[in-house]
This record gives structure tokens, C-alpha cells and sequence, in this order.
């Protein structure tokens, strides 16, 4: 049984005193501001809740989806314009500056999505980062994109491929050579049980004179001489045999010696030119045993050819350098040889892998000569690893 409380007359609640005129709502007093005991709530009523307090952080929302976006989009802008400007001051370390330098030109294909996704957000900085970046790729490879070339006339045809030991390849040169009258076919990964198949046959009747050394063959239109094996210390027992050794050596076959490129001279009509067939070896990553390889077998062939005296002079091959890495500089402007793609090819004019060409490792680097004309020409029947170059020359 509850007892609710009385009022008094005097203006006091039972157990409650209250200041006459300090009742609540008179005069704008409140009840709990006065002297005395605060308002007493009726038995069993429950007092209200307190109102919800400040949100935290209310006064810094969150970064809209839209902004996060064109932050993002910004800064990776700023980040590929930085490298193709800046990459070659980076340290080769294990060889990754070089690997990432081989792909220097598909940084297009990442600068075009997120100028894009800079459209997208509207975000004027992302848009300034991948415009920016844009920039900088065109200044530095748009010219690629445009025919290239000299237009005197060709009187040397070469064609080159790395055959990877197939005897369907073999063949196929068999036909292209003749059908596109080529006056010198280089090849590449060859082994000397093919050179002897029936699948050499082909070039062996187009062509009047042939050598086929180590790994390597040439056919040619007009006499071949002094055929030598360049030893390029590409085996790893080869390069520790040679590591005293500060001038590379023309030798014969040695058996833990693999012979990294064959020099020959064909006489043409306009005079002798010296070809060096290459097959470097491809590059991998790591400071240590096969991974230097490819460096070093790049180094002794730049000292070799410096040391040529030969007018006109081509090494012409599998090179395994892309142009847009910091070793090919070694073969072409340190040496004073032109590349044919750089200065008569037309767009990147990649080579491998066939199925799906993203990086130019065959060229012709040419000396005492201009190149008129270079092209890739198509994936022979059963090609998987290269496709062959044709390459027109003015001696």
C-alpha cells in the first residue's frame, strides 16, 4: 500500500520543502536552483533518460568515397611520373631496376586507367597527377609510336630470329627468307643437330653460302669469311674461369664454355660487313651465380665490338636487353652503333613472347650504315618463343 504525499497549506509538500514562490513555472525559477530538498517524483515513476551527447569526431566527417578516390588516383600519379623521370638514378640492386625498366613503355597502360578514374571522382588534383604523368610518358615514348626511317634506298635485306631449337621454325625461315628476299638469315638457338636436318634444307638451296657454328647460323647471298666464335662467358664456370680475364678472347669450342655470339664477314657488293649473331643470355634476378650473367656477357661483347675496327660493323640477334633498360646503352650509344628499331622501326615492335609480343630482345645495331627499314614480321607455324625482324639496310 503507497501513501502519496500531501500538500500543506502553506505551499509545503510533505518531506518536500519548498520557498514559498520558488514552486515550479513561477517566475522562471526553477525548483532544483532553490533552497531546500529538489522536487520529489511520485512513487514508481522512473526519471527521464538523459538526451544523447555529442557524436565523436562530429566536427571532422569522414572523407567522402569520392575524395579517398582522387587522393589515391593523385598520389599513384605522381608516383609513375616520378619513376619515368627518375629511374635511372635508382641503384640496380639484384638487378630490379633493370626488370622494371623493361617495362617502362606498358606504364601507359596504368597511366590511362587512372586518368580515367581522375575523370571519374572529378577531382581536379588526381586529374593534374595523371595528366602530369601522361605528359611525361608521351615526351618520353610517343615518339615511338610514329613510323620512323630514312627514305634513301636499301640495297642489304637482313632477317634474324631465335628459332628456339625448333625444327618447325627452322622450316618456316626456310620459306620466309626467299619469300622475302632476304639477302642475309641469322639464327639463333640452333642446335647443330638441326643445322643438319632436312629442316635447313630449304635455306641451304635458297642460299649460296651458310655457316652454321655452336649455336648459331647465318645464309647469305654473298660469301661469308672468317667464321669465330666470341667467347662471351656465358656459363657460369666460364665467367669464374675469365674473371681475371680484362679482354675478351675469340675461341674455339671449349666444353664448359656456352659461345655467346659468331662473327662473320659477308662480302656485299657495297664492301665487307662484319656481323656479330648474338644470343645473350636472358636476365635474372639475384647478385649472385646466372643472375650476373646476362650483365657481364653484355659488358665483354660492348668490349669486344670497341675493340673491332671493322667500318661496318652489325651485331644482330637475340640480345635480351630492351631498349628502355640501362644496359642497352652499353650496345648502342656506347658503342656508336644505331639501333634499326629506334631509328627505322615503327611503335615498340616487340618480339617476345610470340603468343603476346610486350618486349623488344631482338634488334640490329648497326655501324657504317643507316637503316632504311625495320619491321616484326609474323609468328612463323608452331613459333612460341621469338618472332623473327627483317631489317633493311643502306651501306
Amino acid at each position: 500500500m503507497s501513501v502519496e504525499p500531501q500538500r500543506a497549506a502553506g505551499g509545503v509538500e510533505q518531506g518536500t520543502p519548498i520557498l514559498p514562490g520558488q514552486r515550479s513555472g513561477e517566475d522562471g525559477v526553477d525548483p532544483s536552483d532553490s533552497y531546500g530538498y529538489e522536487p520529489t517524483l511520485p512513487y514508481g515513476v522512473e526519471p527521464p533518460a538523459p538526451g544523447p551527447g555529442p557524436v565523436v569526431g562530429e566536427g571532422r566527417p569522414w572523407p567522402s568515397a569520392r575524395r579517398q578516390i582522387g587522393t589515391a588516383v593523385a598520389v599513384l600519379g605522381w608516383a609513375i611520373a616520378a619513376f619515368l623521370i627518375g629511374h635511372r638514378f635508382l641503384p640496380d640492386s639484384a638487378g630490379i631496376a633493370s626488370l622494371l625498366e623493361t617495362w617502362l613503355p606498358w606504364l601507359a597502360v596504368p597511366t590511362a586507367l587512372l586518368l580515367i578514374a581522375a575523370l571519374a571522382a572529378r577531382s581536379l588534383r588526381a586529374l593534374f597527377a595523371t595528366v602530369a604523368a601522361t605528359a611525361v610518358w608521351l615526351g618520353g615514348y610517343g615518339p615511338q609510336l610514329f613510323p620512323r626511317g630514312d627514305p634513301i634506298p636499301a640495297n642489304l635485306r637482313v632477317i634474324s630470329e631465335d628459332v628456339n631449337a625448333s625444327s618447325v621454325e627452322l622450316a618456316g625461315v626456310g620459306q620466309l627468307g626467299p619469300n622475302q628476299h632476304a639477302d642475309v638469315v641469322a639464327l639463333e638457338h640452333l642446335t647443330p643437330a638441326l643445322a643438319t636436318s632436312s629442316a635447313s634444307q630449304n635455306l641451304n638451296a635458297a642460299y649460296g653460302y651458310h655457316v652454321t657454328q655452336y649455336e648459331f647460323g647465318v645464309w647469305s647471298r654473298y660469301p661469308i669469311a672468317d667464321a669465330r666464335g666470341v667467347d662471351l662467358a656465358t656459363s657460369t664456370t666460364a665467367a669464374a674461369d675469365d674473371a681475371n680475364d680484362a679482354n675478351p678472347s675469340l675461341v674455339a669450342a671449349v666444353p664448359h664454355v656456352v659461345v655467346g655470339a659468331l662473327r662473320v664477314t659477308v662480302t656485299t657488293p657495297q664492301g665487307p660487313l662484319v656481323f656479330y649473331v648474338v644470343h645473350i643470355p636472358q636476365p635474372v634476378l639475384g647478385d649472385q651465380g646466372f643472375a650476373k650473367v646476362r650483365d657481364e656477357a653484355v659488358t665483354r661483347l660492348a668490349k669486344t665490338v670497341s675493340a673491332d675496327a671493322a667500318p661496318r660493323l652489325a651485331v644482330v640477334g637475340d640480345i635480351n636487353v630492351a631498349q628502355t633498360d640501362r644496359r642497352f646503352s652499353q650496345l648502342s650509344s656506347g658503342l656508336g652503333l644505331t639501333s634499326a628499331q629506334a631509328a627505322a622501326g615503327s611503335g615498340f615492335g616487340f618480339t617476345w613472347p610470340a603468343e603476346f609480343p610486350a618486349v623488344r630482345l631482338d634488334d640490329l645495331l648497326l655501324r657504317g650504315g643507316t637503316p632504311v627499314r625495320s619491321v616484326v614480321l609474323p609468328a612463323l607455324s608452331g613459333g612460341k618463343s621469338h618472332l623473327p625482324i627483317e631489317i633493311d639496310l643502306h651501306l
